[in-house]
């Protein structure tokens, strides 16, 4: 009797709990019915962001879903995305406090993933410092250019081959940025390097497929094959830079700041000498964490945005011959391009914003979490609701871009070659308080890797092969949009 008596109360509990949930759906935006327990689990398999596309045509571009027992609205188009994030930027700004977070960020301090709090505002702001110190301008140049020029060598012995450059991008990516943030060039048999790019593989395959425990908390203290793996990538890629950070503790000099992580060891001697912050908001946990958003921001996004960058050109040549003879133009073929060329070379840069809208890198962003109960689109959000934007509706909307699906550069230039304001629906970095404060950087390094890439080479699909498959992986789940493994051949441009 006891045993029936424990399950009927369960039972009760589960249905009152659903009931109560159920009455608040009537308050939010609407969406369809959830079951106890699993919500609306049950929907989504491979590339949740088309899934995501396919329910905005049932319930709206505003509607509430349920991750297991956890509200989460899901923002389909470009009013719903500014209203949120621009006109209530400080409404919408927390992150949810999820447990793959928890672990990356060794309990939120870091800048990508911690929740909305003056501590957040004071590493953003010398994070920013730190980007305008050293990452920016002839700096950041020099260390493109040494990365290419090494690249270059290898991809000329390569001449005439089916390659997969996937391994060689991480290299040449690893080199600008770990050269910024910590002053580390990488070969390709590195230790260090196998280990980094085999972690952001694991890393994007297991966060795009989802961890159970991100959604149901108590499953943290059960075993779990993903979870352990989880924990031992994280452990292993912070045990890495917690040996740069303590190498340049030995070696820091304030009148030579080498890197972005000299510039936070004198950001945190400073506070300490002045006595102006919390130093509990610049621990050495802190600057490791910073360090992190540098490295995990600044390469993932960058080698897969040149990863679709290679397979888009190569699959449409017409296209690549557009931009190398931009290039021939501006820059010439006696030196690498250089950011003061940057403004000469519209079609270059129109053909850049291209690959971010058709690749979507980051197609639902990192998830929002509403900071107080507001309101969107006439509907009541409760406090600590999850927000997915969904960025691939954006860059895929056939009523913005018109033929969303075809590799078009020139929607971004007038008649006359001159690049227009660019679309308020292009956002591959996100928008408002939490839109990644790298993108400056992303942006010029992506520029002047592709042009010296492209100066220097011809890449095309090889032959026999028919036309390359350009749907994202279904590896990537939410997560991130990366292509099938596939293979180029490239051609000395002499």
């Amino acid at each position: 009797m006891w045993l029936m008596t424990i399950a009927a109360g369960i039972v009760t509990l589960l249905l009152l709990t659903w009931l109560r949930d159920y009455m608040k759906r009537w308050r939010m935006p609407p969406g369809p019915f959830f079951w106890p327990i699993i919500g609306n689990i049950y929907l989504f398999s491979g590339r949740m962001y088309i899934t995501f596309i396919d329910l905005a045509q049932k319930y709206g571009d505003v509607f509430s879903l349920k991750m297991g027992m956890t509200d989460v609205v899901v923002l389909n188009s470009l009013d719903a995305v500014k209203e949120a994030f621009v006109k209530k930027g400080v409404d919408f700004a927390g992150r949810p406090k999820i447990l793959s977070n928890e672990i990356l960020t060794e309990g939120g301090k870091d800048i990508a993933f911690t929740d909305y709090s003056p501590t957040w505002k004071l590493h953003r702001k010398l994070f920013h410092g730190a980007i305008r110190g050293y990452a920016l301008g002839q700096n950041l140049q020099t260390k493109v250019h040494e990365s290419l020029e090494d690249t270059i060598a290898e991809f000329s012995k390569m001449e005439g081959q089916a390659v997969d450059l996937e391994g060689y991008i991480y290299k040449l990516v690893y080199n600008v940025i770990c050269s910024t943030a910590f002053g580390v060039r990488y070969n390709m048999d590195d230790e260090d390097f196998i280990t980094l790019m085999k972690i952001s593989k694991d890393m994007t395959e297991t966060l795009g497929q989802g961890l159970l425990a991100d959604v149901y908390p108590s499953l943290r203290f059960l075993p779990s094959p993903a979870l352990t793996a989880f924990r031992k990538m994280t452990e292993q890629s912070l045990t890495i830079l917690q040996r740069h950070l303590e190498e340049h503790r030995e070696t820091f000099d304030p009148s030579n700041l080498r890197d972005i992580t000299d510039h936070m060891i004198k950001a945190q001697k400073d506070a300490e000498e002045e006595g102006i912050q919390d130093i509990n908001s610049l621990t050495d946990t802190h600057l490791r964490q910073t360090m992190n958003d540098v490295f995990a921001g600044g390469t993932d996004t960058t080698i897969w945005t040149l990863r679709w960058a290679n397979l888009y050109l190569a699959a449409h040549p017409e296209i690549q011959e557009k931009v190398a003879a931009e290039l021939d133009s501006v820059v010439g073929r006696d030196r690498l391009p250089e950011m003061s060329d940057r403004e000469a070379m519209p079609y270059t840069e129109a053909t850049i914003h291209e690959i971010m809208r058709m690749g979507s890198i980051a197609p639902l962003s990192l998830p929002h979490a509403t900071t107080v109960d507001t309101t969107l689109s006439g509907y009541q959000i409760p406090k600590g609701t999850w927000i997915m934007p969904n960025l691939w509706a954006l860059h895929h909307d056939p009523d913005t871009w018109g033929d969303p699906d075809v590799f078009r550069p020139e929607r971004f230039l007038d008649e006359d070659g001159k690049p227009i304001p660019k679309p308020a629906a292009l956002m591959p970095f996100s928008a408002g308080r939490r839109a990644c404060p790298g993108d400056a950087v992303a942006k010029a390094v992506t520029y002047l890797l592709l042009g010296g890439l492209v100066q220097n080479f011809r890449f095309s699909i090889p032959e026999g092969e028919g036309p390359p498959d350009l749907t994202p992986d279904e590896k990537g789940g939410g997560a991130a949009c990366v292509p099938y493994p596939y293979k180029v051949v490239m051609t000395c441009r002499k």
